[in-house]
């Protein structure tokens, strides 16, 4: 029985040991917890749950289900989304999910696992939609949006060729603080549209009955949302992607795609830093 119970407590031991050796391979703030840094306003993505006061949305599931395959328990780090890379790169969090697309300006200080597609669309007040019917309605008025993203660029890089490339007066961007501030001036006359993400609106909509138009088509349909991870963090970086490619395999990546209506935004496959 002695025998026994030692041999027990023997592979006990090695179990932890093994854990905790994967766990600082992974270089975590803690071993053992996953600190994940995000800012809640953007919704179906990341919001604080008016029914519960806690954090929910698609990254928050498929954080949690990432850091389960990990043997990881999740920890919620807040803020600004201007701050999310500086706190990154000075320890306040191990990875960002938070919404943040995947570019080549923000690879040159982080890397990322890329796990879910997007696009800028158009929307205005449903009193205007009789007046912006399509994007080009839009030529020289005024669309606000979270000058954090990459929205702003693609707006006018749209308009480049859209507007003025045809003759007519550059839409003007006006960037606020966030995607709410934008929605907010633009029912209140300030601006004329604002661009956000397809799946972000889309779940506004539902929220906000009978208040916004969409405006034409998406003005790209190729923006890509990626985790991002300090540049020498690479093990948990790809630790990460192995963890999500399981997801996918699983089934469970399409259990929470479809929970929170982005079937349409999958990805077939972790891929990291796959925007060039």
């Amino acid at each position: 029985m002695k025998l026994i119970r030692l041999a027990a407590s023997v592979a006990l031991l090695s179990l932890a040991a093994t854990a905790a050796s994967a766990d600082s391979s992974l270089n975590l703030i803690k071993d053992g917890e996953l600190r994940i840094m995000t800012n809640p306003i953007y919704p179906p993505m990341e919001f604080v749950n008016p029914d519960t006061g806690t954090i929910d949305g698609f990254d928050v599931d498929l954080a949690n289900a990432i850091a389960k395959k990990l043997n990881l328990t999740t920890v919620f780090v807040t803020s600004a989304f201007q701050e999310l890379q500086s706190g990154l790169q000075t320890g306040r969090a191990d990875m960002i999910i938070s919404g943040m697309s995947d570019n080549v300006k923000r690879q040159a200080s982080m890397d990322f696992v890329d796990y879910i597609t997007s696009g800028p669309i158009l929307f205005t007040v449903n009193a205007n939609a009789g007046t912006y019917k399509q994007a080009t309605d839009l030529c020289g008025k005024t669309v606000a949006g979270s000058r954090s993203t990459s929205f702003g660029d693609n707006v006018k890089a749209w308009s480049a060729e859209n507007c003025e490339g045809k003759g007519k007066p550059a839409i003007k961007f006006e960037g606020t603080a966030d995607s709410n501030a934008a929605r907010l001036g633009m029912k209140q006359g300030r601006y004329d549209a604002v661009v956000q993400g397809i799946e972000t609106i889309a779940y506004q909509m539902r929220i906000e009955p009978n208040t916004y138009t969409l405006v034409g088509e998406p003005l790209l349909s190729n923006d890509t949302f990626g985790i991002g991870f300090k540049k020498d963090h690479t093990a948990l970086r790809d630790a990460v992607a192995g963890a999500l490619d399981g997801l996918i395999k699983d089934g469970s990546y399409d259990e929470i795609l479809k929970k929170w209506g982005l079937v349409h935004n999958a990805v077939p496959k972790a891929v990291i830093n796959g925007v060039k």
